[in-house]
């Protein structure tokens, strides 16, 4: 039976190979390229947290040294000389120092991030809370438990790490300057109006500390580094890819290819049966190859042993064949010679004629009476009834008593 009519396979074993492998690769690159870009966003996150945190330790150490240092002491030193309605914001105000200061930091370190004392109708326009910040403020007021809030916000296109706080409560000795614009030193009113962060109480929390730390840089430099991963991932699989398909292409498609083509040639041909395959180094194409030619030799020898019985047998049936043919030519013949001896036997027995029965004769004469009441001569009878003819001669007996002189001669 020959393999030219079969269906042939629609890929190989190394398209499967190839292409299974590089499913396999995509997925794990793909895990990794992504887990990689996600820990570089977190790491990103977890930096910015902590600058944050550093900028908010800071800030909070610049309002406490002037709370309890500066102030205190400037206070007392200027309290003979100071007008009562005196106003100066760069050493009165701690959140105008922070803001100046945090302003100084920037453009030394050139890092940009958003730094914001913020309050609603705060005292400075620049402080004044935006629509998240005057939610987390209200909030702060109704939740005595609430204290830090941290997330990541989406501002025009760009993501920032915001990090918003609980900031001061009013207390006794803030309402001088936060009760009514009368209270207030004069020079404060000039500053920033008659409208502005009066009317508090004490006890509110009339400030939180917003924080923004940009993350757009970060996630694109996460990004970049995740797109440059995944060209150094894409050159390696492609030299995974060369160096797998002539390996492969050595040590399994040639030896594989080989054994093919010579099973193809025995299934087209037994003339080819008996040759053997060169024996491949890998151990199991080895002991493939090993166990193929010795089925090729082990046909060649039982096509060759077949060959001779059957011709023995061949001859055995020829022989056999004869014999039964002259036993059938014999039998053919004896059947001839036994249908032409029974034809004769009937062709005699349609010429004898028997007589049976009892037969009338007269005693004296012997006339035979036949069934019509004739009677009749011996010898007319019996030519009458049989095939029997008579011819007349005289007995012994008959001759002495009738020719007495011919018996002397």
């Amino acid at each position: 039976m020959s393999l030219k009519n079969s269906n042939k396979p629609g890929i190989s074993i190394g398209w499967c190979l190839n292409i299974g492998l590089g499913v396999i690769f995509t997925l794990v690159a793909f895990f990794l390229v992504y887990n990689v870009r996600i820990s570089m966003r977190e790491q990103a996150m977890f930096e910015a947290a902590d600058k944050a945190k550093l900028i908010l330790d800071r800030n909070l150490s610049i309002h406490r040294y002037f709370s309890d240092n500066l102030k205190p002491e400037v206070f007392e030193l200027t309290e003979t000389c100071r007008p009562q309605d005196y106003f100066e914001p760069s050493w009165m105000s701690s959140t105008f120092a922070v803001r100046k200061i945090d302003k100084y930091s920037q453009e030394l370190s050139g890092e940009k991030y958003y730094y914001k004392e913020c309050a609603i109708n705060a005292r400075s326009p620049h402080n004044e809370a935006d629509e998240i910040e005057k939610s987390f403020l209200l909030e702060l007021n109704n939740n005595p438990q609430l204290n830090i809030r941290s997330f990541v916000r989406e501002i025009d296109g760009e993501n920032f790490y915001v990090t918003m706080r609980r900031g001061e409560a009013m207390e006794e000795s803030c309402m001088r300057c936060h009760n009514t614009p009368e209270q207030a030193p004069q020079g404060l009113v000039q500053a920033y109006g008659h409208e502005r962060s009066f009317g508090r109480n004490v006890g509110e929390i009339v400030s939180a500390i917003s924080i923004r730390v940009p993350l757009s840089s970060a996630f694109a430099n996460a990004d970049r580094f995740s797109q440059g991963l995944s060209l150094i991932l894409l050159v390696f699989l492609i030299g995974l890819f060369i160096a797998q398909f002539f390996i492969y292409r050595l040590f399994v498609g040639k030896p594989l290819g080989r054994l093919r083509d010579k099973a193809l040639q025995i299934n087209n041909s037994d003339e080819h049966l008996g040759e053997e395959i060169p024996l491949p180094y890998a151990r199991e194409l080895n002991i493939l190859a090993q166990s193929f030619n010795k089925m090729s030799i082990k046909l060649r020898r039982n096509m060759d042993n077949l060959e001779h019985q059957v011709q023995e047998r061949t001859s055995e049936l020829m022989e056999s064949n004869q014999q039964l043919h002259n036993e059938i030519h014999e039998r053919v013949q004896a059947e001839k010679e036994k249908e032409k001896l029974i034809e004769q036997l009937h062709q005699a027995l349609a010429e004898i004629k028997t007589l049976h029965g009892i037969i009338p004769i007269c005693s004296f004469c012997k006339k035979i009476r036949d069934d019509k009441g004739y009677w009749s001569q011996v010898e007319a009878y019996v030519q009458k009834h049989t095939q029997a003819e008579f011819s007349h001669a005289v007995c012994p007996v008959c001759l002495k008593e009738h020719y007495p002189e011919l018996m002397d001669d």
